[in-house]
């Protein structure tokens, strides 16, 4: 199935995703290059939120740019199986040599505002990204470790304590919506 047929076929949690999907698949009919960071308004990335496998906690890295816990995540850069995406940026930044994805369907839908920041030396201006987020299971004994160049730290957040560790306001919504559906699929 491609990228396409999975967002237009995504259905959609609230009233969010619901305008989220109908601008995502606007912006895909009409502009070019949404999977690559040549298009430097828009383009498209994919997150991991890694739950144990009793979901109390969630993997978070302690991100370097928006100095926030955060998901695992990454930029498409051209790959349309954003399940792939996730899965990979979820190992890299936590060092995880296993996990298992919970489904194969994406959870949210959205569209996130980055604001400019410097990256490697070089100026990134404002752009949003169309994310998809995927659940992911990960055995809490697993061995973790920082990917330093992109976060200082990893490590299990219990659920209730997302709100207060998060610096990004804009996210909390976000995590908020995915436990809930996590609860609701009970996934």
């Amino acid at each position: 199935m491609t990228l396409h047929e999975q967002i237009e076929l995504y259905v959609p949690f609230n009233e969010q995703e619901t305008k989220d999907r109908d601008l995502i698949l606007r912006a895909m009919a009409t502009l070019s290059d949404v999977l690559t960071r040549n298009n430097e308004i828009l383009h498209f990335t994919s997150s991991a939120f890694a739950v144990n496998p009793d979901r109390t906690k969630v993997l978070m890295v302690y991100h370097n740019i928006y100095n926030s816990w955060s998901w695992t995540g990454g930029h498409a850069d051209g790959d349309p199986n954003l399940l792939h995406v996730a899965k990979k940026e979820l190992m890299e930044e936590a060092g995880l040599n296993e996990v298992k994805a919970v489904q194969k369907q994406m959870i949210s839908l959205d569209i996130l505002p980055v604001v400019g920041h410097v990256k490697n030396g070089k100026y990134v201006a404002p752009h949003l990204h169309f994310n998809a987020t995927y659940v992911f299971e990960v055995q809490e004994d697993a061995a973790i470790t920082a990917k330093l160049d992109e976060n200082s730290a990893v490590g299990w957040i219990n659920i209730d304590e997302i709100a207060q560790k998060c610096s990004e306001p804009h996210m909390i919504p976000v995590y908020e919506k995915i436990l809930t559906k996590i609860k609701e699929l009970q996934l």
